[in-house]
């Protein structure tokens, strides 16, 4: 982001870089339904291991948010690595994916397991779009979540903490990203014509994202003309001439 790089060699992650986000996020969650009334949740940053009374855990050592006390908790620790192997958005977009959590949960809207975890991941991509729309993303940005998101899912798939595969994890970032964050359970239709963002370089197409219909190979022949194209008239003229055609047929046969 322009607003957060120190310099081009140095995409660290650190105090400054979370502040600024924070602030854009609850700016964020003020576009969002019964969001403009909703209290932004407090931000806690730590490193190890932090302690809340409010959350059933004994310790929390990884980014989280605890509805007990509307906090979320940032251990700068992961963010480091994130930000030193993917860049800095891809770490800032973890603290956009607990922002996510913050926000289902005031509305009480906030799904069980997976399915939870996956639409924080499109709060997430909601948010990128949104800062996207602000001129504050710098090239190669939106890219740098895709792959943190990608690289944070996981193949338990029966382990009780799952948040994810890969492909899911970075398909939900990436509706998010392309249509605008919706609420879970929100049945009213998309956009039948989102607003493209402007940057979406090297996207695969997603079911969202239908790639143009193949035109059907000519191999060289004159194209076929359906009958019903030739018109009332040239029908009835087909069939004088096969009446014409028949009646010599008649005429031979007799001889």
């Amino acid at each position: 982001m322009q607003i957060l790089h120190q310099s081009p060699a140095h995409a660290a992650w650190d105090l400054r870089h979370a502040a600024a986000v924070e602030d854009l996020l609850n700016q964020y969650i003020k576009t969002l339904p019964q969001g403009a009334n909703m209290p932004s949740p407090r931000l806690f940053i730590y490193k190890g291991t932090a302690f809340s009374r409010a959350c059933p855990q004994s310790g929390i050592d990884a980014p989280a948010y605890c509805p007990g006390d509307h906090t979320i908790y940032l251990e700068i620790g992961l963010g480091d690595q994130v930000a030193s192997k993917y860049g800095d958005f891809g770490a800032l977009s973890i603290l956009s994916h607990e922002f996510g959590h913050a926000y289902m949960s005031q509305r009480k809207l906030h799904p069980r397991g997976k399915e939870g975890e996956l639409a924080a991941d499109a709060f997430a991509g909601g948010f990128a779009r949104y800062v996207e729309q602000k001129g504050l993303l710098e090239a190669g940005d939106v890219n740098e979540a895709r792959a943190t998101f990608a690289a944070v899912g996981d193949y338990e798939v029966y382990h009780h903490d799952h948040h994810g595969t890969p492909i899911e994890r970075r398909q939900a970032f990436e509706q998010g990203y392309q249509q605008g964050f919706r609420l879970p359970g929100d049945t009213s239709p998309p956009p039948t014509n989102p607003l493209p963002p402007a940057q979406s370089p090297g996207v695969p197409p997603t079911a969202e994202q239908h790639p143009p219909p193949i035109a059907p190979l000519n191999n060289g022949a004159s194209p076929v003309t359906p009958l019903l194209g030739l018109g009332i008239g040239g029908m009835l003229l087909i069939l004088i001439l096969v009446g014409v055609i028949t009646m010599i047929n008649r005429a031979r046969v007799d001889d």
